[in-house]
């Protein structure tokens, strides 16, 4: 880290204490607690808060960055008896991030927006943040993006509810809404591909593009250049019968060991157990996507956010979860 980002960091966080003891805070600066390093803590009416200040100028603080902080500010709270937790962030907030912090309670986080608000009752104070940073204009999705996430979108909900689509139908809106999504770290789609048998037929796959942190872990951790994608356009939840078939495709020495099963109405408990004992038993990763995934992945990208941070949650939640 540079002189020059470290005396701006260093400056940002005198001018968070000086807010807080304005407010009526008594603060301490740089605190260890229960190992974990925090900015600060601010104690009123004997109640104590862990602080962190973050810096944004070119990109918005996002979801990713908010989970990563409420998992280390978590121990805190459950055992430290410490409360509501504060991210003070000199810049802007995007709504996925400020959304996932609404639903935790007692967890607040300011942008540059709110801190000058908070401020305002003491003059010297709002003068210093008249210059903090926040005021350049972010990268959003364009409005072309936008517009197809929403078409996306109303598609999907739409066969949800009346499932008016074909196979066929409903594997090219598969395939279209996951170009969509992670283009151009994935590419290469190709549909209907016959394994060399002329036995079995998968519905799309496609390459990793390097240079993507998420891809990049996926073809480390599993050992694949490819993902495979299977679409199921049944009424009811798939069963472990789908997952059977699945895993015919998937083979650790052609390192093509991913799959992402997508469904109308998701997996059944069968289904879950069956990809559980894929990946136990041969190491083949099979992710069970339903459209209401879908839905949730198109939104974040609706919002400038990385779709993959659903994905990963979806990887994390089955990897902890799998039995002996």
């Amino acid at each position: 880290m540079s002189s020059k980002v470290q005396e701006e960091i260093s400056e940002a966080e005198a001018l968070i204490a000086e807010l807080f003891r304005n407010m009526g805070y008594r603060v301490r600066r740089r605190v260890f607690a229960f190992g974990i390093e925090v900015d600060m803590i601010v104690e009123k009416d004997e109640l104590k808060s862990p602080v962190e200040v973050k810096i944004r100028h070119k990109s918005h603080f996002g979801l990713q960055d908010i989970q990563d902080i409420y998992a280390r500010f978590m121990p805190l709270v459950q055992v430290g008896g410490y409360v509501a937790p504060i991210i003070c962030v000199f810049g802007r907030v995007s709504g996925a991030a400020k959304e996932f912090a609404k639903a935790q309670p007692g967890f607040r986080i300011w942008d540059i927006y709110e801190l000058r608000e908070r401020a305002r009752p003491y003059h010297d104070v709002y003068q210093k943040f008249g210059g903090a940073s926040g005021d350049k204009p972010l990268p959003k999705a364009s409005k072309q993006a936008i517009e197809q996430a929403q078409l996306l979108i109303g598609r999907l909900v739409n066969h949800e509810s009346d499932a008016g689509l074909t196979p066929q139908e409903y594997e090219s809106l598969c395939q279209e809404t996951a170009a969509f999504l992670f283009d151009p770290h994935l590419y290469g789609f190709e549909r209907q591909t016959e394994t060399s048998d002329g036995g079995n037929r998968y519905d799309f796959i496609c390459r990793i593009k390097p240079g993507d942190p998420f891809w990049d872990g996926v073809r480390a951790d599993f050992r694949t250049r490819a993902i495979l994608f299977e679409c199921k356009n049944y009424a009811e939840p798939i069963t472990a019968d789908q997952i059977y078939s699945t895993e015919r495709y998937l083979f650790s020495r052609s390192l093509r060991t991913v799959c992402v099963l997508v469904s109308r109405r998701g997996p059944d408990d069968s289904a879950k157990r069956a990809a559980q004992g894929a990946m136990r038993e041969s190491g083949k990763l099979i992710l069970l996507v339903s459209n209401a995934d879908l839905v949730r992945m198109l939104k974040l990208k609706e919002q400038g956010e990385n779709p993959t941070l659903i994905l990963d949650e979806m990887i994390w939640d089955f990897i902890i979860k799998l039995p002996r």
